[in-house]
């Protein structure tokens, strides 16, 4: 592969959800923030590390629905949604 061929990631959207961190409250919104976010802020409900591999491994359509789905349940286990988009 050469340099030209290299296309940037382009984030993969998700439905919006909007999640709390301490005082700190975040819309998310594509994989790669949830990614982040569950990253910086890990809860101990939940699948956590099968959360962690499906965001970071999600590459067609259906998997990666099924990463945000495990992202929200995730979120909601953990009682950290602070509403929906």
């Amino acid at each position: 592969m050469t340099i030209g061929e290299m296309q940037p990631a382009v984030p993969v959207p998700m439905p919006p959800v909007r999640v709390r961190a301490g005082s700190a409250v975040f819309d998310i919104d594509t994989l790669d923030e949830a990614l982040a976010f569950a990253q910086a802020n890990p809860h101990p409900r939940g699948d956590y590390d099968g959360l962690i591999r499906r965001l970071q491994s999600a590459a067609d359509s259906e998997e990666c629905l099924e990463a945000a789905n495990a992202f929200i349940w995730w979120a909601e286990a953990n009682g950290i949604i602070a509403g929906r988009g």
